[in-house]
C-alpha cells in the first residue's frame, strides 16, 4: 500500500489539477502506419517525418503539360521558324523541312519572360525584350565557337576583417581574428547563360514591344531600335553597336503602348498602338506626331456592336496589333494600279478587324471595317497574293475574354480568309467607273473561298477535351485561357476613381486653344 501511494503521488497533475494521468499523443509516420499509445486519444496529433536530417524533401509532381507557344516569327525565305514558350522562357529555332515538318535546331532558356521578339534586318540575329525592360542580342543559330567566359576563383581576394591586434586583446578574440583572416569570401556563385547573349539596352517600366529598322541618311545606313513600354514611352535607340545612345522620344500617350509597327513602304513612320485606346502615326527620328486615331464617329459604332460584356466599355479597349498590308506584282497591282499601304488593326477580345488607309503624309483614313465571326488572334498573308488569313477564338464568347461558348464551334470557324477587290465597274463604254469607299479607295476586303481548304486541313484530336468548366473560371478581366490568349488589360494602371475624377475635371477646366 505503502508503494502504491508512493505512485500515485509522483502523478502529474493536468492544467485543471485533477491529477489523471496525461495522454499520449498518437505517432504518425508519413507512410500513413500509426503507432497507437497504450490510451488512444485524438485530442492531439504529432506527425513525426521520415526525413533525414540534410535531405531534401520530395520535389512536387511535374505536369506534363507542355509549354504554351507567346510568340512566333519567321525569317523571309520562309526556312526557319521562331518560337517563344511562356512557361520555360525558352527561344526554340526549328527549320522547315519537306511538307512543313518542323526540326528543332536550338532551344535556349532566358532568365526573364519575353515580351517581344524581332529579327535584326540582315536576319541573322534575334532581338529579344523581356518583362522586366531589358532587350537582348542573340544569334539566330548558335555558334560552336563560343564558350562561356571562366572565372578563376584564385584570384578572389580573401575576407579582410576591419580589427587588427591593437584593438583585440584577449585570446579568444585574437583566434577568432586569426580565423577570419584565413577564410575566404564565400558568395553565391551564379551561373551566366550557357550561350551567346549580348544586354543592348534597358528601360526601368515594363517593356511591351520592339521594333528595329535601317534607314538612308545620306551615303550611310544607320540602325535604331524603337522600344515602348508601360509608362507610356516609345524610345529611340541607336542601332545595335550603340544602344545606349539614345536619340530621342514619341510621346503623347497616356496609357500604357501595346504595339510598335513600322511599314515596309515608308520606314520613317512609325504606327503605335496603345490602351486609350488610339492608333497613332510619328515621323519618329523627330518625334513628330501626323495624325491620331481614337475610334470614334463610325469606328466606334462599329465596335459598340461587338462589346459582349457591359464592364466593357469603348475607353476601356486595348489596341492588341498591327499588320501592314503591302503587295508588290512588279510595282503595280493585278488592277494596274499602285499597290495600296493598308493597316489591319486588331482590339483586344473583339471579333472584328479595322483595315486602315496610311498615306504617304503620315495620316489615318478609316478604310473598311471586317467583321468576323469570333475573336481576333492573329493575322497572316495568304498564300495566295491579295488575301489575309485571320485566326479565330473559337473557345471564348464573341466580344468577350472570360465567358467560354456552350455551343461547339464548327471547323469553319477556325479560319477566316478576306481578299481585296476592286470597286471599279465599266459603264456601257468600257470606261472605269469607281465607286466611291470610305477613304476614297477603289478597293474592299471580301471573304474569299480560302477559308473551306484551311479549315478542312485543320485536324483535331477526339482524344483531346477542353475542361469546360476550368476555363470558364474568371481571374478578373479573363478566363483561365484568356490570360494565356490575351492580358494586355493587365497592364492597365489602377488608378483611384479620385485621380480619374480629378483628371476629367482638369480637361473640362482647360481652356480652348
Amino acid at each position: 500500500m505503502e508503494v502504491e501511494e508512493a505512485a500515485e503521488d509522483n502523478v502529474p497533475s493536468d492544467a485543471n489539477g485533477d491529477g489523471t494521468r496525461p495522454s499520449k499523443r498518437r505517432r504518425i509516420d508519413v507512410e500513413g502506419q500509426t503507432g497507437i499509445s497504450r490510451n488512444d486519444s485524438e485530442d492531439s496529433v504529432e506527425i513525426i517525418s521520415e526525413r533525414k536530417k540534410g535531405e531534401r524533401r520530395k520535389p512536387k509532381v511535374e505536369s506534363s503539360k507542355l509549354p504554351n507557344i507567346t510568340h512566333i516569327i519567321t525569317t523571309s525565305d520562309a526556312a526557319t521558324v521562331i518560337t517563344v514558350t511562356a512557361e520555360d522562357k525558352s527561344i526554340n529555332v526549328f527549320s522547315v523541312g519537306y511538307g512543313g515538318v518542323l526540326t528543332l535546331q536550338s532551344q535556349r532558356p532566358m532568365p526573364k519572360r519575353l515580351c517581344a521578339i524581332v529579327l535584326t534586318p540582315d536576319q541573322k540575329n534575334i532581338l529579344v525584350g523581356d518583362k522586366f525592360g531589358d532587350v537582348y542580342l542573340l544569334p539566330l543559330h548558335p555558334s560552336n565557337d563560343w564558350a562561356p567566359t571562366k572565372t578563376d576563383d584564385e584570384q578572389k581576394p580573401t575576407f579582410t576583417p576591419s580589427a587588427t591586434e591593437l584593438t583585440v586583446h584577449t585570446k579568444g578574440n585574437l583566434e577568432a581574428l586569426r580565423q577570419q583572416r584565413e577564410q575566404k569570401v564565400t558568395q553565391a556563385k551564379k551561373d551566366g547563360p550557357k550561350f551567346e547573349l549580348k544586354l543592348l539596352l534597358g528601360h526601368v517600366s515594363l517593356l511591351t514591344d520592339v521594333a528595329i529598322t535601317e534607314v538612308q541618311d545620306g551615303l550611310k545606313r544607320k540602325q535604331y531600335i524603337l522600344t515602348a513600354d508601360r509608362d507610356e514611352h516609345i524610345r529611340v535607340s541607336r542601332g545595335i553597336t550603340q544602344a545606349h545612345v539614345i536619340e530621342g522620344y514619341c510621346l503623347n500617350h497616356r496609357e500604357f503602348v501595346t504595339k510598335l509597327c513600322i511599314p515596309p513602304w515608308d520606314s520613317e513612320i512609325l504606327v503605335a498602338g496603345s490602351g486609350e485606346p488610339s492608333l497613332t502615326a510619328y515621323r519618329w527620328r523627330t518625334g513628330h506626331l501626323t495624325d491620331k486615331e481614337t475610334f470614334k464617329g463610325a469606328v466606334g459604332l462599329d465596335i459598340s456592336t461587338m462589346l459582349d460584356n457591359e464592364e466593357r466599355t469603348e475607353d476601356r479597349l486595348v489596341v492588341a496589333n498591327i499588320w501592314p498590308v503591302h503587295y508588290t506584282v512588279s510595282g503595280k497591282s493585278p488592277y494596274g494600279r499602285q499597290p495600296p499601304h493598308l493597316l489591319l488593326v486588331a482590339l483586344e477580345g473583339l471579333p472584328v478587324l479595322l483595315s486602315y488607309n496610311l498615306t504617304d503624309q503620315g495620316e489615318l483614313q478609316h478604310h473598311q471595317t471586317l467583321q468576323l465571326g469570333g475573336n481576333a488572334l492573329d493575322v497572316a498573308i495568304g498564300p495566295a497574293l491579295w488575301e489575309i488569313v485571320v485566326s479565330i477564338d473559337t473557345v471564348h464568347k464573341p466580344g468577350s475574354m472570360r465567358d467560354v461558348g456552350s455551343e461547339e464551334v464548327p471547323k469553319s470557324d477556325f479560319f477566316e480568309t478576306f481578299e481585296l477587290f476592286s470597286n471599279i465597274s465599266k459603264d456601257a463604254q468600257g470606261t472605269d467607273q469607281p465607286v466611291e469607299s470610305p477613304a476614297g479607295r477603289d478597293l474592299r476586303w471580301e471573304r474569299s473561298s480560302l477559308a473551306m481548304l484551311l479549315n478542312d486541313a485543320v485536324t483535331v484530336s477526339d482524344d483531346i477535351e477542353l475542361p469546360v468548366e476550368d476555363l470558364a473560371k474568371a481571374k478578373g478581366t479573363y478566363s483561365v485561357l484568356g490570360e494565356q490568349l490575351y492580358g494586355l488589360e493587365n497592364l492597365r494602371k489602377k488608378r483611384g476613381e479620385q485621380a480619374i475624377q480629378g483628371e476629367e475635371e482638369a480637361e473640362e477646366g482647360a481652356p480652348v486653344a
